[in-house]
């Protein structure tokens, strides 16, 4: 594995200009928490003064090792330890000076001192890969079936990131996928009832797969055929499903998700073609779905969703259906106990408001740039948008989240989350706005740490929906291009 630095990240900085560490223990491990031998490696060695420890932390990326508590409690860009994934952990990172091992970066801790032996740092690496417990067993996050989190796909690395909504810190990476072939997770969505999360790949592929919201273990494979199965929606009851195929000749596949059985297949005659959004309303009777490269929406009548009716609605009031990038609209959000859709249209750069009962457009809202994806607060009665090539809005960023008052159908405001912002999600019970931002294009920001996944680290912010404002200035770093986002 190559030796892979990092140049910018804050705790490497702040540890680096403390060269006056003592490195003398902080505490001799009583009330730690820590296990015997892992609690004797930090202490001894990490939580020292001049270091991470209580009194010098702040000073050290904020980042606080004194004991097994406030080492969850994280840093300014997140968690340095992911139980059960050494090889996501940043305690491991830096601690590591063998490539054969795993990730290695500098400089190597403890600063200015001996770097750990080989069999310190394996003690360490394993401690983590079993869950890092406590010295009573306990494994952080472990202990709340009910527990509010994020889940983040990561459309580089096959891995997907769990957030505990609380903390609003990492918690967990789940590897997903079914090849060792990278598979690229790219939507991931968790069931009405919230005891299941779904994720799709942008690669060809024969399943969705299916894992459980309590404890993020797999649950089994949706076979649905090879598709690129970038869209799917759920009912409201989580009973059933409907997956979007985008390809040149799509299909939707109509699937039992409690029995994970196929019910039907719709193919249109080979008339589907690079189809991406869904959307359902709350009569179960009708679907809108949208086209990467036309004027038009899908709307398909499920009333008996064994044989559907299917029609090509034009939104551009021209009338008349045209395979052209005219309006491209990629993606659907719909106001809960009403009719009214809202549709993201990349190629005309704004937001059309349609009445699902009737198909009529009601209005059309400019946004100047193209949108990604939406997200609805009931909580505020705004809609927020990702706008991830907004290069206007904030002054040396590429990306903007357009926040829309749905009350007037006008644009409220704009903020700036991060270096394009894909996928969001609204956490109205928690009060959050989850955004996934990419960080990939050119010119973005330096992450802080690099993983054992090639390419550039993205990172996930919040917004607080009673403030409209970003939560804070920190960002936690994720794997490399972070895209699809699902609250529980």
């Amino acid at each position: 594995m190559v030796l892979l630095k990092a140049k910018y990240g804050i705790v490497l900085i702040a540890c680096a200009m403390l060269l006056s560490c003592k490195h003398k223990p902080a505490y001799d491990g009583r009330g730690s928490a820590y296990p015997e031998a892992v609690g004797k490696i930090i202490l001894d060695k990490c939580a020292t003064t001049g270091c991470h420890n209580s009194t010098s932390h702040k000073g050290a990326g904020g980042l606080n090792l004194t004991s097994w508590y406030t080492l969850f409690e994280g840093g300014s860009i997140g968690t340095s330890v992911i139980p059960y994934s050494s090889k996501f952990s940043t305690l491991c990172y830096y601690t590591n000076t063998d490539t054969s091992l795993g990730v290695t970066l500098t400089p190597t801790m403890p600063v200015n001192q001996a770097p750990l032996t080989k069999e310190e740092y394996l003690t360490l690496k394993h401690w983590v890969d079993e869950g890092a417990p406590n010295i009573n067993g306990a494994v952080k996050y472990a202990d709340e079936h009910t527990r509010s989190k994020v889940y983040v796909t990561n459309r580089l690395c096959d891995v997907v990131t769990v957030f505990d909504s609380r903390s609003l810190l990492q918690m967990r990476y789940v590897d997903v996928g079914i090849s060792a072939a990278e598979e690229f997770p790219v939507t991931i969505k968790v069931s009405p009832d919230k005891q299941y999360w779904y994720v799709s790949f942008f690669a060809q592929s024969e399943v969705v797969q299916k894992y459980s919201a309590v404890d993020d273990r797999w649950i089994g494979d949706l076979h649905l055929g090879l598709g690129s199965w970038t869209s799917f929606a759920i009912t409201q009851d989580s009973r059933y499903g409907y997956f979007v195929d985008n390809t040149s000749k799509g299909k939707v596949v109509y699937v039992d998700l409690f029995a994970m059985k196929v019910l039907a297949t719709y193919d249109f005659g080979g008339r589907f073609s690079y189809m991406s959004g869904i959307v359902i309303n709350e009569a179960r009777n009708k679907l809108y779905i949208g086209t990467s490269f036309g004027n038009f929406i899908y709307s398909i009548d499920i009333t008996n969703p064994l044989s559907p009716i299917i029609k090509e609605i034009p939104i551009d009031g021209s009338g008349v259906v045209q395979n052209q990038p005219v309006v491209n609209p990629t993606d659907f959000e719909l106001i809960p106990s009403s009719n009214k859709c809202y549709v993201a249209c990349q190629q005309s750069k704004d937001i059309k408001v349609i009445d699902m009962e009737t198909d009529s457009i009601l209005s059309t809202i400019a946004l100047d740039t193209y949108p990604a994806f939406m997200s609805y607060s009931a909580k505020t009665k705004k809609l927020f948008v990702s706008c991830p090539d907004d290069e206007q809005s904030f002054a040396g960023n590429r990306g903007a989240i357009a926040i829309v008052d749905t009350e007037h159908d006008v644009l409220y405001k704009r903020l700036d989350s991060g270096y394009q912002p894909y996928g969001l999600s609204v956490d109205d019970e928690r009060g959050i706005v989850a955004i996934a931002n990419a960080n990939f294009a050119p010119g973005g920001d330096e992450p802080h740490h690099s993983s054992d996944c090639e390419g550039r680290n993205g990172n996930v912010t919040f917004i607080d929906l009673n403030t409209l404002e970003l939560v804070k200035i920190n960002r936690s770093e994720v794997a490399v291009y972070p895209f699809g986002v699902a609250t529980r």
